[in-house]
């Protein structure tokens, strides 16, 4: 694997990812917000554009980590936290489909209701607001349709 493919990483942890694994692979970085000098306009939620820019770069790999993280504004703004969150995991999907290489679907443990103190992989998501549930969605789209994927649930970010 050479060319990695990041979708929405404006953010602290897409930053991240382009400083940790920048040097080793060859990455296509973009956002809505180009905020950063090393990212390019994209706005996944249009199906179209998300498709012909991928393509087009030829990757190895789609990493989908972008999404609406502010809880309160994901439940005043329900349809477009569901856009943005679960629709367009769905195009990331089709697309990796498409191309026969794996999605890597960054998820939250906010899928989790917040009855125990830790989870595992094994235990039951139960999501409580519109973004826990907006993110599950989202790995159920990953998990029932991609050939290929995996799913990391991130905690919280500092």
């Amino acid at each position: 694997m050479n060319k990695v493919y990041l979708a929405g990483v404006g953010g602290m942890l897409g930053e991240a990812f382009y400083s940790q694994f920048g040097k080793k692979y060859q990455l296509k970085c973009t956002d809505i917000d180009v905020n950063e000098p090393w990212l390019s306009y994209l706005d996944f939620r249009d199906r179209a554009a998300y498709k012909d820019d991928v393509t087009s770069y030829e990757p190895d790999l789609i990493a989908h980590i972008g999404a609406f993280t502010s809880l309160e504004f994901c439940e005043l703004n329900k349809h477009e936290a569901m856009r943005t969150n679960t629709e367009s995991v769905e195009h990331a999907v089709d697309i990796a489909n498409d191309l026969n290489i794996p999605i890597l679907y960054i998820s939250t443990a906010g899928i989790f209701g917040g009855k125990k103190e830790c989870y595992d992989e094994l235990d039951e998501p139960d999501p409580i607001g519109v973004y826990g549930r907006s993110k599950y969605l989202g790995e159920l789209v990953v998990q029932e349709n991609a050939k290929k994927f995996l799913i990391l649930r991130a905690g919280w970010m500092m």
